[in-house]
């Protein structure tokens, strides 16, 4: 399913990585909700949450060191501004994640995820996105799943061509006749009545060019350009 307005919304607007060619990338994402998303009747199954044990969490901004993989941008540094001012401009839709971070152009085994989260209630994607606690016992996912907005990773990696791999799971409280129940006990477990929607796609990608990802429910932009190391 295609969605217009936000098609033309898009159109206007010392390592130990195996660095290809000592290059860099910038890459700049948007994550945005959709208010009053058209169903026309769509069912949808109660997802999976799906986490990846080895994903990277973002860093925090280091004025020493210019190169620290995986480490966020200042906004300043961001391209897609226009896009956010327009979207939150707009009755339809809500922004929930834009930030960029900068990465090594790595072969896609050398390759890794980004970890991405919003909580309901936050404010700033930056705390979300920064591990402070290691090795969290595994029943603390479960008893902050109820507060996440949005969950997931996202990929890039470099070969004979670009590529993004995403896969975000998006919690909704859905309509009564927007559900499919699961009829095992795990429908009775907890207290929460959001629901689980998942979006994974993987696609061919060029450089400074803007990619949409669309989904009934939500959306992500996504560009890669190459990183000015002289800012």
């Amino acid at each position: 399913m295609k969605y217009i307005k936000i098609g033309i919304l898009v159109s206007l607007f010392a390592s130990p990585y195996n660095v290809i060619g000592s290059s860099w990338y910038q890459v700049e994402v948007i994550v945005f909700e959709r208010l009053n998303p058209y169903l026309d009747g769509e069912k949808w199954q109660d997802g999976v949450i799906t986490t990846k044990d080895d994903a990277v969490e973002l860093q925090v901004p280091d004025i020493n060191n210019k190169l620290v993989p995986y480490m966020i941008l200042n906004k300043s540094r961001n391209q897609l501004n226009g896009v956010e001012k327009v979207l939150n401009s707009s009755s339809e839709y809500k922004l929930l994640i834009h930030l960029s971070w900068q990465q090594p152009a790595t072969q896609r085994k050398q390759s890794r995820y980004v970890h991405l989260q919003r909580l309901d209630g936050t404010s700033s994607t930056l705390e979300t996105n920064i591990k402070e606690i290691e090795d969290e016992p595994d029943f603390i996912d479960e008893l902050i799943s109820s507060n996440k907005i949005i969950d997931g990773t996202i990929r890039v990696r470099s070969g004979f061509y670009l590529h993004a791999d995403i896969d975000f799971s998006y919690f909704k409280n859905l309509p009564y006749e927007n559900k499919i129940l699961r009829v095992n006990e795990e429908s009775f477990i907890g207290t929460s009545d959001k629901y689980v929607i998942n979006h994974k796609e993987t696609r061919k990608i060029k450089l400074d060019e803007i990619h949409y990802f669309d989904h009934p429910m939500l959306g992500l932009i996504l560009q890669v350009s190459r990183l000015d190391i002289e800012n």
